[in-house]
């Protein structure tokens, strides 16, 4: 799927836009049958014998599935069928065979039910569950997503959104429940926990037990096969520990050295990244425990060494954190120092980073230094329509605090219209790796590494991926649905741009 796609990191294979429709799609199967279930629940909940809390905590459960099933669909397809109840008759075509609803109308029945389930839910069920929190969480997600989503597509005003994300946002900010927790290894124990009950920043998390539910990501990251690798381009994003980008920041040299680059950077760079060299297809030694990866930079997060297994695919247990305020404030432009002091200011304060002072949205200072990152207004922005610096910050912060979870930064760019991000010839830094002194590389490495004319990894040399605005936004529609649509005489029109 093409949500695998990513400027921050890139496979250890070539990963191409699909030129022709699919056939068939799990994430539209899938996403359907969370819907019937949910509808079936909602239609039985009120002949089950159980007192009116559990009924109504039911049901926002129920309603927060249906939501987060319609938000991914939407995400991946736009228009969809909407279907509010369960399909009885499945002789009828009518009932069965519904037209595509408008993105903007789904979106509306999803934010309606997320409403709804939030006073609905409880604030505390069984641990680790769905409760108004997590709620809040995916109303939060939902709101941001769509906000701008509208905003950067002109697709309709999206205020009410932004403002649902900041309010429940604020929402868990105010309930006291959650805090971020702190101390030298803080960052990496998002991403390495065997147990993120213990963790209280944790809103909801997917827990890995040996023998009854495991995991092959450490198995994966740690043998010899050549995993994904960080690119030249989110590499590159991280600032400097005085909160300055590298372009800006004192402390950053101009050596290509990675040691050197390492220096004096944001200390969730250095979590991210192994710390210990670079290692790429064709060197001649790899990091310990065997590792290389497709741009040379190791992604080092996923890893615990106390792990039981740690080779052993399917037998790793690191649990996986899936929900994790200031960027609906800044999109609505009502973004104050407060609201920085209370979100991202936090998150900089436990990595040992300056922190954001906010003066006007094109003047954003660390230390009353303005900072001015030429990325901002770079040709690639000015194309895909530059933000005010604000935004920007906020965009950085978002992408290292959420460093490898792929998914979400592919629709951050997709919301944003930044889709020429994952173009290598609108943006060569994401096909690009670690840079290497190609007079230290052996004759055997230089067969077996590409490097551009200023020494950094061409990760696929051969192949360039292009991004097509007329249609790359969209997935398309399963044809194997079309053809059942069309088999009752129904239409259920493609997508822009796959018919070609």
């Amino acid at each position: 799927t093409c949500a695998n796609f990513s400027d921050d990191i890139t496979a250890n294979s070539y990963l191409p836009y699909q030129p022709n429709p699919s056939s068939s799609n799990t994430e539209w199967r899938d996403n359907y049958e969370y819907i019937n279930r949910a509808n079936i629940m909602l239609e039985k909940i009120p002949t089950v014998p159980m007192t009116d809390e559990a009924k109504n905590h039911w049901e926002g459960v129920a309603r927060f599935y249906r939501a987060l099933a319609y938000y991914k669909l939407v995400q991946r397809f736009g228009d969809v069928p909407y279907y509010d109840k369960r399909v009885t008759d499945i002789n009828n075509v009518q009932v069965v065979y519904l037209p595509r609803t408008s993105r903007s109308d789904v979106m509306d029945k999803v934010r309606e039910d997320i409403n709804k389930a939030v006073t609905l839910l409880r604030e505390a069920d069984e641990a680790n569950s769905v409760n108004k929190y997590v709620g809040l969480a995916l109303k939060a997600r939902i709101g941001l997503y769509e906000g701008t989503y509208r905003k950067y597509h002109n697709a309709g005003d999206g205020k009410v959104f932004l403002q649902d994300a900041k309010s429940a946002a604020e929402d868990i900010i105010a309930s006291t429940k959650f805090k971020l927790v702190t101390g030298a290894d803080a960052y990496q124990s998002v991403y390495n926990s065997e147990d993120l009950s213990k963790n209280s920043e944790m809103i909801l998390y997917k827990s890995y037990i040996l023998g009854v539910q495991a995991n092959s990501i450490q198995a994966y990251t740690n043998t010899s096969t050549v995993v994904n690798g960080m690119t030249k381009a989110a590499f590159e994003n991280y600032v400097c520990a005085d909160g300055l980008p590298i372009s800006q920041s004192p402390l950053y040299t101009s050596t290509k050295d990675f040691q050197e680059t390492l220096k004096n950077r944001d200390p969730r760079l250095l979590a991210a990244v192994e710390k210990e060299g670079i290692s790429f297809r064709g060197s001649d030694k790899s990091l310990s425990r065997s590792r290389k990866s497709s741009t040379g930079y190791v992604i080092s997060l996923f890893y615990n060494s106390a792990s039981p297994n740690i080779t052993t695919t399917g037998q790793n247990t690191i649990d996986a954190p899936i929900f994790s305020y200031a960027e609906a404030s800044a999109e609505l432009k009502e973004i104050t120092q407060a609201d920085l002091d209370k979100s991202i200011n936090l998150l900089r304060a436990r990595a040992g980073i300056k922190k954001l002072t906010y003066v006007t949205e094109d003047n954003v200072q660390v230390d009353g230094v303005t900072i001015n990152d030429p990325k901002r207004t770079s040709v690639l922005e000015n194309k895909t329509g530059a933000v005010s610096s604000i935004i920007w910050e906020i965009r950085r912060e978002r992408r290292a605090e959420l460093m490898t979870w792929t998914e979400l930064r592919y629709y951050d760019l997709m919301r944003w219209k930044k889709g020429d991000y994952l173009d290598y010839t609108s943006n060569p830094d994401v096909a690009l790796g670690a840079y290497l002194d190609k007079s230290k590389l052996s004759e055997n490495e230089k067969k077996n590494i590409t490097l551009n004319d200023d020494g950094y990894i061409k990760v696929y040399p051969s192949n360039n991926r292009v991004f097509d605005a007329g249609k790359n936004y969209l997935n398309s529609i399963p044809t194997g649905q079309i053809d059942l649509y069309k088999g009752e005489g129904v239409d259920l029109p493609q997508n822009p741009g796959w018919n070609k």
